[in-house]
């Protein structure tokens, strides 16, 4: 294997580890604060009813707790956060899951934050161009479709978007036969109903939080199927709630269940742009965020080269990515370097992507891996 290669593989496992600790911790502060919210909602039969009041949630406190679990999702390498979840227990579904609608949503929102005013900023521009004598760039301040505080506080409503859940049977929502109608209704219920009871128990008049926790299973354009609460139009459903809706499918599907295995990110990706695309123009501009930031090579995604390699990626923009087969599909036990695909380099070789092989993932290929990276997956 080469210096640069080892170097990166050391610089990647001390990272997970590192990142293993801060998710333990982060479980632990969200554990409490469940935990908290199952005896204030009386499913701890035992805890007497004076100590309720102690179980309310201190939004100031809180916000110290979900601001650790925030800063470490934001200094986490996105190929650490991929490679760690499939290998944890079905039983952390529900921290899992919010951390990762916590994740997606806050870099998709991003991300349309930067293209909105963008976008705005060209329009003006474009459009008071005879008339700016005196404009130079750089001296429009940027315009944000959310300030910087807002998205703070819709991260944090990202977070605990699913605390209605608390309200209803783990063994209804872990059920590996279909649901009833009664039973997919009683569901439903912790979005608008039970989600809606959190917020008034705990004093929580945030908007934005609220409008996450209650909607985000709303439709999102005219006549959607299975969509519910109802809200008065999916035109005046605002972006960081259908952003939310967007993040909850993805993590859903992408994450392992007690009733069935985890989906192909890619796949998935896939099949959330082309259900919500042609829509109309600020919800196709959140499927371009959403595309953009997670990507159709997801770091940690196995790719097929049209020679017949499989490589392995390192970083979704390039991609950069470690070659690991032969044209045979042999293992090659030590990688020379990285390669960006996108450099002339890379396509004087013509190393391209394979678009007719969707990519997969390391649980997929595991038997083709080489060592260093089946160490990397399974540790």
């Amino acid at each position: 294997m080469s210096i640069e290669v080892e170097q990166k593989m050391l610089e990647l496992m001390q990272a997970k580890k590192n990142f293993l600790k801060k998710y333990q911790r982060a479980k632990q502060l969200f554990s409490d604060l469940v935990k908290s919210q199952e005896r204030l909602f009386n499913k701890d039969s035992q805890k007497k009813k004076d100590d309720e009041d102690s179980d309310i949630i201190n939004v100031g406190e809180s916000v110290h707790a979900i601001n650790k679990i925030l800063e470490m999702l934001y200094e986490t390498d996105r190929l650490i956060l991929n490679s760690t979840k499939d290998y944890f227990s079905t039983d952390d579904y529900l921290f899992q899951h919010s951390l990762g609608v916590c994740y997606i949503g806050t870099v998709v929102l991003k991300r349309f934050n930067e293209l909105f005013s963008q976008y705005i900023k060209n329009m003006l521009t474009a459009k008071f161009k005879e008339t700016l004598k005196h404009y130079r760039e750089g001296d429009m301040a940027p315009f944000f479709y959310y300030p910087p505080e807002a998205v703070r506080t819709i991260s944090m409503g990202y977070l605990i978007h699913d605390m209605g859940k608390i309200m209803i049977p783990d063994s209804l929502l872990n059920k590996k036969s279909g649901l009833s109608r009664d039973e997919l209704k009683e569901v439903q219920k912790h979005a608008g109903r039970y989600g809606t009871l959190f917020l008034k128990m705990n004093g929580i008049n945030n908007v934005y939080v609220e409008n996450i926790i209650k909607y985000h299973h709303a439709a999102i354009y005219r006549n959607e199927k299975n969509a519910y609460p109802v809200y008065q139009s999916p035109s005046d459903l605002p972006p960081y709630v259908k952003i939310s809706k967007l993040a909850d499918i993805y993590s859903a599907m992408t994450l392992k269940r007690s009733y069935g295995e985890a989906g192909n990110p890619t796949k998935v990706v896939n099949t959330i742009f082309r259900d919500y695309s042609g829509r109309d123009p600020i919800l196709q501009l959140i499927l371009y965020s959403f595309v953009k930031e997670i990507g159709t090579c997801p770091e940690g995604s196995i790719l097929t080269l049209k020679n017949g390699q499989s490589v392995y990626v390192i970083n979704s923009r390039g991609p950069e990515v470690i070659v690991f087969t032969d044209q045979a599909g042999h293992t090659i036990e030590s990688a020379e370097k990285i390669i960006d695909l996108s450099s002339h380099s890379s396509k004087s070789l013509n190393l391209f992507i394979d678009d007719q092989h969707r990519p997969k993932t390391p649980i997929e290929m595991f038997d083709r891996l080489p060592e260093y990276l089946k160490k990397f997956h399974s540790e």
